[in-house]
């Protein structure tokens, strides 16, 4: 019988990498949800509390920008 309960190793920058916008990790440091991006700040904030109320440690990433995004937001 297959572990209902695998460890996941995958580290926070490969996670990351693949353009995850958050992960939480239970005590031992496994990856144990991630999540995409988040629609507004009330679905981030319920992500939050709902993972730290089970244990988990949470980690959530700034959306990446695009270089034309940024020099298109500097003042001319």
């Amino acid at each position: 019988m297959q572990n209902p309960f695998p460890v996941n190793l995958m580290t926070p920058a490969e996670s990351r990498s693949l353009g995850w916008a958050a992960e939480s990790r239970d005590a031992d440091h496994h990856l144990v949800t991630q999540h995409a991006s988040f629609e507004n700040d009330a679905e981030l904030t319920s992500y939050i509390r709902e993972e730290t109320q089970r244990g988990m440690t949470v980690t959530v990433w700034p959306p990446k920008v695009k270089k034309q995004e940024m020099d298109d937001a500097q003042p001319k």
